[in-house]
């Protein structure tokens, strides 16, 4: 075969340039089909649920193991408080010294103060693992007009129109205070360590530990539909039980990821 002066040129580019075409061809189909066999990574929001999940139940187990602490820590504050019944008795008796009494009264209101702080970290515990063990039946009731209200049994719902933030909290303290005499059992002002690990946007709303059918807890209900703020009351996650019951007061809890996705 012969060439002409004109083609030779355009041959030579051929010849040069063609066999780097051909290797990126087959790199680019070898690339394809590697892909083809990778399977898909799980989308975003299954992998939130199986996180979620993940971490309710360490909160379960974890849960299981406080029991079993408060309840040793109830026979410890019961044997120590028989201990100052005697020792008060001794000192009244002349038999020891006030020091000894004021010691057995320190170790005392410390078991106490030691109970008190695992039944509210539980309480807290509780609410939390309701909260999120009830998130799909949140999801799945009917959208509610503003002002409107729902009550399914398990989930008495709200949507007032009012725009609520954590800082107008003390105003339903005081509302609380002023009618019974005591502070409101707050048990998540905002957002918590426990709603970080839950992946759930709690920065403006305030979980109180009451049962919505309680004396106060219906108070309560009452004064947030008066001032057309937004609430989800929690009877239980489990029926029969009141473990976790609580009043939400705010928007419903979204997912973090959402809101960072903004």
């Amino acid at each position: 075969m012969s060439f002409s002066k004109r083609t030779a040129p355009l041959v030579l580019v051929i010849l040069l340039v063609l066999p780097a075409w051909i290797g990126a061809a087959f790199g680019q189909a070898n690339k394809s089909r590697q892909t083809s066999t990778i399977p898909p990574g799980p989308a975003p929001d299954a992998e939130l649920a199986r996180l979620r999940a993940d971490v309710l139940q360490k909160m379960r187990d974890s849960r299981a193991g406080a029991e079993k602490l408060i309840a040793l820590r109830e026979e410890q504050a019961k044997k120590l408080t028989e201990e100052y019944g005697k020792r008060r008795q001794f000192y009244h008796e002349g038999l020891i010294s006030k020091a000894e009494l004021d010691q057995a009264l320190r170790s005392l209101e410390e078991a106490i103060a030691r109970l008190e702080d695992d039944k509210r970290w539980l309480t807290d515990q509780d609410i939390a693992i309701t909260e999120a063990s009830m998130l799909g039946e949140q999801l799945q009731s009917p959208r509610l007009a503003a002002n409107g209200y729902s009550d399914t049994g398990s989930l008495i719902r709200f949507n007032g129109d009012r725009v609520w933030f954590i800082g107008d909290a003390p105003k339903i303290q005081n509302f609380f205070f002023e009618t019974f005499g005591r502070g409101l059992p707050v048990s998540a002002h905002g957002q918590t360590a426990i709603h970080d690990r839950l992946q759930f946007d709690h920065r403006d709303a305030m979980d109180v530990a009451l049962h919505p059918d309680s004396q106060e807890g219906r108070s309560l209900i009452s004064h947030l539909r008066q001032s057309r703020i937004p609430f989800i009351a929690f009877r239980n996650a489990i029926p029969g039980s009141s473990t976790g019951a609580h009043i939400h007061i705010g928007r419903p809890s979204r997912s973090l990821r959402t809101v960072m996705r903004r």
